[in-house]
């Protein structure tokens, strides 16, 4: 079934009511259930992986030679281009796509907007340290591995009830506050790895301080995550789209946060890539024009009440997410598709959305879900895609006193009853100071029509009215100050904070998890003509990556370093850096098969070999990566090929129909399929 469309009445009472008005009390009852694997199986191990990375300088520890820097790392040559044909394809994907309007925003953010915005006061994570040493543990993960390593051991016999509660704490661990984490670590004893005793847990806050200008008086944080760069920019960007609802702001950058325990490669960094997305629509329409794109997606999903029962993710159609209530509105549902398209797009092969239960989800939030993507360290958050409602700009207007708002225009003009609300700025002004701003918008903007009315009853009197406005200040309202009066006008629309929609993704994070997924590890050339006689020692590594994010899409490899084929090569080179084509040439002196091995371990999905009989012919041999075939194609046909087997208009083996196989690629191959 791939849409509720048609669904038998009983059927869909049953889910109406596992996800209408009660659904946080019963569970969905199982449909399509999708099994998960805990952890991807890496070929030859994450460290061999890891390895082939270092070897053909994907990525490396920044400041090496200085001993390195836990959590930074610097780009290679070749995840440098990955990392940007990401980004491009990102780009194409939502920006292009969706006609949102990118910018780029500073780094460096002052305090006061990460008080608004509550970065100060819970951008944190819970900590410990060993009470000998002094050295720190994420408390969350700390305990996490402690519960696994326990549950995996096979020489340890325990209870069933100690099994049990490990489970549980492993499960859990992600959402328990301090005060529990604290009683866990009680509980089992647990210490730290040199023995000693754990300090009680405290939170640690995330972001990287700094002081602005050298008088050293402006406090100041390097970013976190990009968001609130965006949301500073709401109203030129609102204007710049011509007043018009909805709309979305996009950014690129870095982003930086003091991790307690960076790890796992590119999974959990000080310095990262984000590319970040705020889609600002009214609260009180939230479908989208393209749903329909959509709707039809099976996608694998885990929601809330699958994971409070411990049972397994499901397969929908976003459409019928969106029909039983499961997923809270399109808009949403329509970037979770899109979101794991873009992710299928690079190479993903295993992904699935993880619903926020509801202790983990921001107070101001409608719906939260994760994308995760499967590696070797389990399943990881990647992109996170969340209902923010109406709260950033709402803060930041109250903090600032600036109009965070857009403007609906009815058909037809309505006769309202409203509050004017008549300030006198100067009195204001001179009795607030530099608090003027946060009152004033208080009276203009805060106080409800019911709260007007009951003020005025008191100003009336000649009394002055007691008023907390954001932040806590208390102040003291006199009859000079304002007036509230009910008049009815007819009014031709209405402004109101726009809600936002916010899928944030970790780039980093992404490729490592692509890069653990597409890699694998082919036999040699003998096993794979079938020769058994004699174990392979041979064993080739290939990052399976598409051609829209390889770092290089040909590689370029004359059969010998003579002077009648390397003017072929040099031709070839030239014309693909005319097309834009990102080439490289291996004109090493070293045998043809470990050049295609050493293609192979980059990613290259295509290499053009040059060989004596190209000076015959002037053909040239085109070899795909996954298959190790090879087709003879004329010289001057073998750009074309290139391009349209890379934008996949045409498929390896609409060129095998076309062109003659080229035989001694039997014998030359490095392995055969994967």
């Amino acid at each position: 079934m791939s849409s509720i469309v048609g669904m038998s009445w009983d059927k869909l009472m049953v889910r109406m009511a596992c996800y209408g008005q009660r659904r946080h009390k019963t569970s969905l009852p199982k449909y399509r259930p999708l099994q998960c694997a805990a952890k991807l199986s890496v070929a030859g191990g994450t460290d061999a992986m890891q390895d082939t990375c270092k070897r053909r300088y994907f990525f490396n520890p920044a400041f090496e030679i200085y001993g390195g820097v836990g959590g930074l790392y610097d780009y290679g040559p070749v995840m440098t281009a990955i990392n940007i044909n990401a980004l491009n394809l990102w780009r194409s994907h939502f920006v292009l796509e969706e006609s949102m309007l990118e910018i780029a925003t500073t780094c460096l953010t002052p305090e006061d907007v990460f008080i608004s915005s509550g970065h100060v006061q819970r951008f944190n994570d819970v900590m410990t340290k060993d009470i000998e040493t002094g050295e720190c543990f994420r408390l969350d993960t700390y305990l996490a591995q402690y519960c696994a390593r326990r549950l995996n051991d096979p020489h340890e016999e325990m209870d069933a009830e100690t099994r049990s509660a490990l489970r549980d704490v492993e499960q859990r661990v992600a959402i328990m506050g301090e005060e529990e984490m604290a009683a866990t670590v009680t509980r089992f004893g647990i210490r730290s790895p040199k023995g000693n005793a754990l300090q009680p847990p405290f939170r640690f806050n995330l972001m990287f301080q700094t002081q602005i200008g050298p008088e050293g008086q402006q406090k100041g944080y390097l970013r976190p995550e990009l968001a609130q760069g965006i949301f500073m920019n709401f109203k030129k960007m609102y204007d710049f789209n011509g007043g018009r609802m909805p709309f979305a702001g996009a950014a690129v950058g870095s982003a930086f946060r003091n991790e307690i325990a960076p790890r796992g490669g590119l999974v959990r960094l000080r310095e990262f890539q984000l590319a970040e997305i705020e889609h600002f629509m009214n609260p009180n329409d939230k479908d989208h024009p393209k749903f329909g794109d959509v709707r039809d997606l099976e996608v694998p999903l885990w929601p809330r009440e699958q994971q409070e029962a411990t049972e397994d993710p499901i397969l929908l159609t976003l459409g019928e997410a969106v029909d039983i209530g499961m997923v809270d509105n399109p808009t949403l549902a329509y970037f979770m598709g899109r979101v794991y398209l873009y992710l299928k797009a690079l190479g993903a092969v295993h992904v699935r959305f993880r619903q926020h239960r509801s202790n983990e989800m921001a107070h101001y939030a409608t719906d939260c879900w994760d994308a995760e993507l499967l590696c070797s360290g389990g399943w990881l958050e990647c992109v996170g895609i969340a209902d923010r409602s109406c709260y950033d700009l709402e803060v930041h207007s109250a903090r600032t006193g600036k109009d965070m708002t857009a403007f609906e225009t009815y058909a037809e003009p309505q006769e309202e009853r409203t509050v004017e609300r008549k300030c006198n700025k100067a009195a204001i002004g001179k009795a607030f100071k530099g608090d003027a701003q946060r009152v004033l918008h208080h009276l203009q903007h805060e106080l409800s029509a019911a709260e007007c009315q009951t003020m005025q009853q008191v100003l009336d009197t000649g009394m002055a009215v007691q008023a907390t406005v954001d932040g806590g200040l208390e102040v003291d309202i006199t009859p000079e100050m304002v007036r509230f009066e009910q008049v009815t006008k007819k009014v031709t629309g209405r402004a109101f904070t726009p809600s936002v929609i916010e899928p944030s993704f970790g780039i980093g994070r992404i490729l490592w998890c692509v890069l653990e997924q597409v890699y694998y590890i082919r036999e040699s050339s003998l096993a794979a003509l079938g020769d058994k006689s004699q174990p392979s020692k041979d064993k080739r590594a290939v990052f399976a990556l598409p051609a829209a994010i390889a770092a290089y899409k040909v590689m370029v490899c004359p059969l010998m370093v003579k002077d009648n084929i390397m003017p072929h090569v040099r031709q070839i080179a030239a014309a693909f850096a005319r097309h834009g084509i990102a080439y490289k040439v291996d004109d090493t002196g070293v045998p043809i098969g470990k050049r295609y091995a050493r293609t192979d371990e980059l990613g290259v999905p295509f290499c053009v070999t040059v060989d004596p009989t190209t000076d015959e012919d002037g053909t040239v041999t085109i070899r795909e990566r996954d298959s190790c075939e090879q087709v003879r194609v004329p010289k001057a046909e073998v750009v074309p090929c290139i391009q349209t087997l890379c934008a996949e208009a045409r498929q390896w083996q609409d060129l095998k129909a076309q062109y003659p196989l080229h035989e001694a690629a039997a014998v030359q191959a490095v392995g055969i399929q994967r």
